[in-house]
């Protein structure tokens, strides 16, 4: 197999329309847009139904809440340190966090994401934490593996390798389950602190799960097409998780596709650094495109043998949430299904000289 890097096409930086048009199109949580004097320019859905419009704006639509235009004017100054202050929403469910940040494309104007304080977890003192549970099913399940491994050398045909054959994708689906349960543990984590701290370049994150499915892409007859942009592709958020997310969507691609070519990217677009993943299989019906993100939702013709575990899409839904990104599926170029993350950048932490 032949992995094919390709630089992306350079664009322009985008208008602040275009801006608007991708974060009404793709981010689940609220945002709103203001210009250099503070009005507001433009918003999504989740920030009108959140009434945070209400809380932090005047009857001219502009920004009255004092800690809010505090902020605003501390992101133009300092755009390398974060900026958020708490409040009392309704619509966000009680508490929330209101973050700002200066466009990178649109110099004087900022952007205001805001996201609901996570409630504190129910007291269950009879009940083993989720992490410790995992870490006790992992020493049986490592046995497991050496006896089925030592099993298939004696078991080369007849019955006993078939049932041989079967326990070992029993096991292989036990083990992916419990890595997705560890993977949206770790984001409900990440989701409680409300801290990404690190400055993460999406290429890097797609080169690294590039090299990590080579072999798996190669051996099913697949092309793995990678292109990136010049320039770097920069988020705040958690290294790790955003590789099981995109590791989950090229893992998608090679299960459910047929021999060929299974097509990876990251782009910036305007104030988004958008990750795409688009393959030439079936495709997804459109009544069945918000299900799929769903744990252990399975479409029988994408999955006949059942070896998948159910949870990798929710994991890339979990880890989208957890970053404020927007995570779609389309129709993609060559008729398969084409999966697309969208992020809000934060790369003018970098241009602007400041460490991550």
């Amino acid at each position: 197999m032949t992995r094919a890097w390709r630089p992306a096409e350079r664009r322009r930086a985008a208008e602040p329309a275009f801006f608007a048009a991708e974060v009404l199109e793709r981010m689940p949580v609220p945002v709103a847009v203001f210009d250099h004097a503070g009005r507001l320019g433009y918003t999504n859905s989740a920030f009108s139904t959140s009434r945070l419009a209400e809380s932090l704006l005047d009857r001219r639509l502009k920004v009255a809440h004092p800690d809010l235009e505090r902020l605003r004017v501390d992101a133009l100054r300092d755009p390398g340190r974060s900026h958020t202050f708490g409040m009392a929403v309704e619509g966000l469910g009680g508490p929330a966090r209101v973050e700002v940040f200066p466009l990178t494309t649109a110099p004087g104007w900022t952007a205001v994401v805001g996201r609901s304080a996570p409630a504190p977890p129910p007291v269950e003192a009879a009940l083993p934490s989720p992490r410790l549970l995992l870490h006790e099913l992992r020493a049986p399940l490592f046995a497991l593996d050496e006896g089925l491994e030592g099993l298939a050398q004696f078991a080369r045909a007849g019955a006993m390798a078939e049932v041989v054959s079967r326990l070992s994708r029993a096991a292989a689906r036990l083990r992916g389950v419990l890595q997705g349960v560890s993977d949206l543990v770790r984001v409900e984590r990440v989701g409680t602190t409300g801290s990404l701290p690190e400055l993460v370049d999406l290429r890097e994150v797609l080169a690294d799960v590039a090299d990590t499915y080579s072999l798996l892409a190669a051996a099913s007859g697949h092309e793995l097409a990678v292109e990136v942009p010049p320039t770097a592709a920069e988020v705040r958020g958690d290294r790790e998780l955003l590789g099981r997310a995109v590791g989950n969507l090229v893992d998608n691609a090679i299960r459910h596709t047929p021999p060929g070519t299974i097509s990876a990217g990251v782009a910036v677009r305007g104030s988004l650094v958008v990750v795409e993943v688009a393959d030439s299989g079936p495709g997804i019906p459109s009544e069945q495109r918000q299900r799929i993100f769903e744990p252990f939702v399975r479409l029988d013709a994408a999955d006949p043998a059942g070896d998948g575990s159910g949870l990798g899409l929710a994991v890339v839904r979990a880890v989208a949430l957890a970053h404020g990104a927007g995570v779609t599926v389309d129709r993609g170029p060559e008729g398969g299904a084409l999966f697309r993350l969208a992020f809000l950048s934060r790369g003018s932490d970098r241009r602007a000289g400041v460490a991550p």
